[in-house]
């Protein structure tokens, strides 16, 4: 912004002058929008900045100017400029109102664009993309009144599991997409009992993968975290995968108590406990079989 120039008297704080008194102006400028260079390096520098330091004041005043450049960056077709514009889409959120949100339609307008986001699942590239895309889209459908238990489960099922089918396999995307899993299982409640079936075998398989991956320990905690709250919300219907899930728990255990990794011994065994809270006991003669294979390492883990 040191490039612009006003007229105005005595400015101690130009940064802070310029978001208060002169966004219009700039946003106004014909050649932004004639030409909409907004490829060029100072432009889009220049709309990052101002979604991420203008006020929630300045920002409703001026989104008119705001939403059509915002529209193009994250409609463009390369996965650097989409998620140049899913961050400002998200600073800008973030900084607005629900009720904002929902009377000037910014959810109309970026949610389908956002979606088309979390397609994005076959290039390194994409990465960056995705992680970007993931707490915008949640923080926005938090703001929207109508349909939000819908949205959700879209996230769910265009975001998460279609992801696990084109990427699960691809090691660097898959805490990306079981991060947001937690956030809507607890939106969805029993509602995401219809997605175990999809859901449960990528958890299980997710934490006790063997791997000599730099992420794996993450994947791990972060399928523990997941799978946690999945069994909290569906507990009802958790006894049917209890084989599939007591497997999983049982390798996991037996890796990190193996490395004596306290901390993830403590990760595995609350996942257990709540797994035994859903089960009401039908899971008791796979504990006993784990007992009797090996009760010095599974006694730690079940009492």
């Amino acid at each position: 912004m040191n490039s612009y120039e006003c007229g105005c008297d005595t400015i101690h704080d130009k940064q802070s002058h310029i978001l208060e008194y002169h966004i219009k102006d700039i946003l106004k400028e014909p050649d932004l929008h004639e030409n909409q260079p907004w490829k060029q390096q100072e432009i889009l520098e220049t709309l990052c900045w101002i979604t991420r330091e203008a006020s929630s004041t300045v920002l409703q005043d001026s989104i008119h100017l705001l939403l059509p450049p915002l529209l193009i960056v994250l409609d463009d077709y390369d996965p650097d400029y989409k998620k140049q514009g899913v961050v400002m889409v998200h600073d800008m959120i973030l900084k607005l109102d629900a009720s904002f949100v929902s009377s000037y339609g910014i959810d109309n307008l970026f949610l389908e664009s956002l979606f088309k986001c979390l397609t994005y699942l076959s290039q390194e590239r994409d990465i960056e993309l995705l992680q970007a895309t993931y707490p915008c889209i949640l923080d926005l459908i938090a703001k929207v009144k109508k349909n939000r238990i819908q949205l959700y489960e879209r996230v769910l099922t265009e975001g998460v599991l279609t992801g696990f089918s084109y990427a699960g396999q691809k090691i660097k995307f898959l805490p990306i997409l079981i991060v947001p899993i937690g956030t809507l299982y607890q939106a969805l409640g029993i509602l995401g009992v219809q997605y175990l079936k999809a859901l449960v075998p990528v958890l299980t398989d997710a934490l006790c993968m063997v791997s000599s991956h730099p992420k794996l320990k993450q994947i791990h905690v972060l399928a523990a975290h997941a799978l946690r709250v999945v069994i909290k919300t569906c507990w009802p219907r958790i006894p049917y995968y209890k084989g599939r899930i007591m497997a999983s728990i049982a390798k996991s255990w037996t890796f990190y108590y193996e490395q004596k990794d306290q901390a993830m011994c403590d990760d595995i065994k609350q996942v257990y406990q709540v797994f035994e809270a859903a089960c009401q006991g039908q899971h008791k003669l796979d504990q006993e079989a784990l007992l009797s294979f090996n009760p010095t390492l599974f006694q730690p883990l079940f009492f």
